[in-house]
């Protein structure tokens, strides 16, 4: 059942982004079905067979001969499933069929660990949204892989897990904290460096040959990024617009630590002393929160990140319907406005002030979460291993 209304939702997402079939000029904002994937077809040289990263480069703010924004396992997964087609809408459809079963391979996982909660996943809009906006999916499922690895009691195989979600958005190597600090809580450090040192390992030896054959196309992504401005829907864009990359870059990194550092501390020092079992899933998801805040880059795709843990934790569903309306807003927001701006030569209008009001809800949301997943119990339909869930004897 849950499969199947999954499937559905899956297949609403395709339809939404398939009235781009018909081609862009401006039918990608009136309609919203904007998606990364047609135009990057072209613009990162996917239809030129070019391999990835091996001869790209970042030249000023653009990106090269292979150069892409994305972690390596992305750009190979864009380059090989452009092998077989020959135009943008061709890579749509395909890239949909081979993206759809990470979404289903995502609601058989949370849906094991945690029975029809999984509906709040597969049945969310966000899956309509942005099923097939991005490449998500992919580091989305090997995340959900991690923490339902973790939940089975193999806490090395979860870093791998991670690391390979890493390779495809950065996002999942978050995770790898609080896994070594459930070890550290349990006085375990021994532990806590394996479960480090093979999520990390793993991210590298899945990046080093690209390294090792161009380091400055490897390094193209993360220069991109860095010199990139803020997010044209991000609380940087609307609150400060006139900052450069620099300051932005820095002010968001200062608070991203701050907050990293204070959830850290928190899981580990404050709810481990009430001899609770180790927040991992409530550290996860506060992490992830505080990122999505305070980071630069905060794409509309970026909610599918989210979703899992309203899932695995029990959290009101007032939260789970509030985030959902204020990401359909940004989304509405900004791409009604963006054909506004380009089409009508609008620029204030109702989808501005929906997409402006949309970001600051979100943010405010985004703020209360943290301490709403860090209070949260976990929602999992049994102990994934006895021994992780009894505090040592000697706090």
């Amino acid at each position: 059942m849950v499969l199947a209304a999954s499937a559905l939702f899956l297949v609403a997402g395709y339809a939404l982004k398939a009235q781009c079939l018909a081609g862009f000029g401006g039918r990608e904002f009136s309609h919203l079905c904007y998606n990364d994937i047609q135009p990057l077809y072209g613009i990162r040289g996917v239809a030129q067979h070019i391999f990835p990263y091996v001869d790209g480069r970042l030249a000023g703010s653009e990106l090269l001969n292979g150069a892409i924004e994305y972690p390596v396992l992305t750009g190979v997964f864009m380059w090989a499933s452009g092998l077989p087609v020959g135009t943008s809408s061709s890579y749509l459809n395909l890239s949909s069929l081979l993206l759809a079963p990470f979404g289903l391979l995502t609601t058989w996982l949370l849906w094991h660990m945690t029975g029809l909660r999984v509906l709040l996943w597969a049945a969310a809009p966000a899956i309509v949204l942005y099923a097939f906006h991005n490449w998500d999916l992919l580091a989305v499922a090997a995340a959900t892989f991690g923490f339902y690895l973790w939940w089975k009691g193999h806490p090395v195989g979860a870093a791998v897990a991670f690391g390979i979600g890493g390779a495809l958005k950065m996002y999942p190597l978050l995770f790898l904290g609080p896994l070594a600090l459930e070890f550290v809580w349990r006085r375990d450090l021994s532990g806590a460096a394996r479960v480090a040192l093979t999520g990390a390992g793993t991210w590298l030896a899945l990046n080093l040959p690209f390294m090792a054959a161009n380091f400055d196309g490897w390094y193209a992504t993360y220069a991109f990024h860095r010199q990139r401005t803020a997010n044209f829907d991000s609380i940087w864009q609307f609150g400060w617009p006139e900052w450069p990359p620099t300051r932005t870059n820095l002010v968001s990194t200062g608070l991203l630590v701050l907050s990293f550092a204070l959830i850290l501390t928190f899981s580990l020092l404050l709810r481990a002393r009430r001899s609770d079992p180790y927040p991992f899933l409530q550290a996860c998801a506060a992490l992830l929160a505080a990122f999505l805040l305070f980071n630069k880059v905060h794409s509309p795709q970026y909610a599918l990140w989210l979703l899992p843990f309203f899932v695995v934790l029990r959290v009101h569903a007032g939260w789970w319907i509030a985030y959902s309306l204020a990401d359909l807003a940004v989304y509405v927001g900004v791409f009604r406005w963006f054909y506004d701006i380009v089409y009508q030569g609008l620029d204030f209008t109702w989808a501005k002030r929906l997409l402006i009001g949309g970001v600051w809800a979100r943010a405010a949301l985004l703020l209360a979460l943290i301490a709403v997943f860090m209070s949260a119990r976990t929602a999992l339909t049994r102990p994934h291993r006895e021994e992780l869930s009894q505090a040592p004897s000697s706090l």
